[in-house]
């Protein structure tokens, strides 16, 4: 289950994190909708919240692109009125042109027409120059958050989804799967007597295999497939427009590589197994009631000796 965001931090970070998923635009005002959705709360009941480590740098983010958007609709606002006056002069000035027949005068009406037309180029060019400035500077934010988002969200020593980002991912999952119709499956995995592995080469090796494990995994699974670090040597697969069939296969297919390929440490090969456990999405079920499910048949396979797998129970 989803824990509720505390910190300013957690609750910017989740708000922009929605916007994207929505395809909103990042204006002041979206993002201090959904803010405040996240929080539970109307924006006219905030309250100042207390400060965190970190929360600066949210702030200074957020208020660069508050400033921004406001220097874009400046310029463009800008440009629309300079290019209307200027337009104005030339109709006015063409408009005299028509009217005159002597060369003089029509020659110092073509030398305005020429200076109104170099005032409208240069001004179209500084304020473009001034865009492609203010779209670089967007972009750079973008980068920032999004890295800052990868970290949040990224196990740090398998490079896998954590807890939190596989908290997001699933209910995404479970939500599109309820959408549209589509099949929906998770496996979870957890390494045989791990504790084993520690105890008699150490627990660096003991890391070693979980890098090991999940550099197999991303060699059996899909692109589409999402893969986190649940806890400890635990593992959960989302598997999108799949059925527990298929999860099952997916899992058998990777027992075998994981048999044919032990962790080479230290001139010594470890061996190792894995016992799974696999649960298809059921109408209206929540992502809760999904991890329990494929938890317990992961239990069962345990139970039964382990390096096995086994389907949940409707």
């Amino acid at each position: 289950m989803t824990t509720k965001p505390k910190s300013v931090t957690d609750v910017a970070k989740a708000a922009l994190y929605r916007l994207s998923e929505l395809g909103l635009a990042p204006t002041p005002e979206n993002y201090a909708q959904h803010y405040y959705q996240i929080l539970g709360r109307h924006p006219s009941q905030a309250v100042e919240e207390e400060k965190e480590p970190g929360d600066a740098v949210d702030r200074k983010l957020l208020d660069e692109v508050d400033q921004i958007l406001d220097t874009i609709a400046q310029k463009t606002s800008q440009l629309a009125e300079s290019l209307n006056a200027r337009n104005e002069e030339m109709r006015i000035t063409v408009g005299d042109l028509s009217r005159t027949e002597e060369k003089g005068a029509m020659m110092k009406l073509l030398g305005t027409i020429l200076t109104t037309t170099d005032a409208v180029l240069a001004t179209t060019g500084d304020t473009y120059d001034g865009l492609i400035v203010t779209r670089q500077a967007l972009d750079q934010i973008k980068t920032e958050l999004q890295e800052t988002r990868r970290l949040v969200q990224e196990d740090a020593l398998t490079g896998a989804q954590n807890r939190r980002g596989m908290e997001i991912s699933l209910h995404r999952e479970v939500a599109r799967s309820h959408r549209y119709g589509h099949k929906l499956a998770v496996a979870m995995i957890d390494i045989d007597h791990f504790k084993k592995i520690n105890d008699k080469h150490g627990h660096d090796a003991g890391d070693q295999v979980l890098v090991h494990l999940t550099t197999l995994m991303r060699s059996v699974l899909r692109e589409s497939d999402i893969l986190a670090r649940y806890g400890g040597e635990e593992f959960l697969i989302i598997l999108p427009d799949t059925d527990v069939n298929g999860a099952q296969f997916t899992l058998d297919r990777l027992r075998t590589v994981v048999a044919a390929t032990p962790l080479q440490y230290r001139e010594k090969k470890i061996p190792f197994t894995f016992s799974g456990g696999v649960a298809q999405v059921q109408p209206k079920e929540s992502a809760q009631a999904l991890v329990i499910r494929v938890d317990a048949a992961l239990y069962e396979a345990k139970r039964a000796g382990r390096n096995c797998i086994k389907m949940a129970a409707n």
